[in-house]
């Protein structure tokens, strides 16, 4: 739903930015894990305890989420940067009812381990509806954000990737 149907029901239209962050030590080489996380098979699993992913292309996806209030959302996101060994930014399409992008870092660690960092921002609409909506993103918190970040890395060790 665009913007403009939440301003057609006389609900704020200012939107107030909520980013979540988390980092976590991986040893394995920084491409071993770009690639890892590039795979198609790899997102839907990672993400499952927040939304259904369908890979549609090499830069798009389609995420599925249910809100606390039982309704679904739905938004495409594209990948729009690309560092292989070094970082990754994507954004949801327009017109997605919650705007929301991410970037995926690796840059390196003592003794030589790699430092993966995960970013997301969500961007829920204004007003009541707005606050409704962004409920949905109360269940992505940071302990989630961790999770996800922890599946990573032993999905990374259980699949025996080079050493950095």
């Amino acid at each position: 739903m665009p913007s403009s149907f939440f301003k057609s029901l006389g609900f704020a239209s200012k939107r107030v930015p909520d980013a979540l962050s988390g980092s976590i030590t991986i040893a394995h080489s920084a491409d071993a894990l770009y690639t890892l996380w590039r795979k198609p098979e790899t997102l839907p699993v990672l993400m499952s305890h927040f939304a259904t992913i369908t890979i549609l292309n090499q830069t798009d996806s389609l995420w599925r989420a249910n809100t606390p209030l039982g309704s679904l959302l739905e938004w495409r996101a594209r990948i729009v940067e690309e560092k292989p060994g070094e970082a990754m930014h994507w954004r949801s399409l327009p017109g997605a009812l919650v705007p929301n992008e991410g970037r995926l870092t690796f840059s390196p660690a003592p003794n030589g381990e790699v430092n993966v960092t995960l970013w997301i921002r969500f961007t829920p609409p204004g007003g009541l509806i707005g606050r409704k909506v962004g409920q949905l993103f109360t269940l992505f918190s940071q302990d989630m954000l961790k999770q996800t970040l922890e599946r990573f890395k032993k999905m990374a060790d259980e699949q025996q990737l080079p050493s950095a």
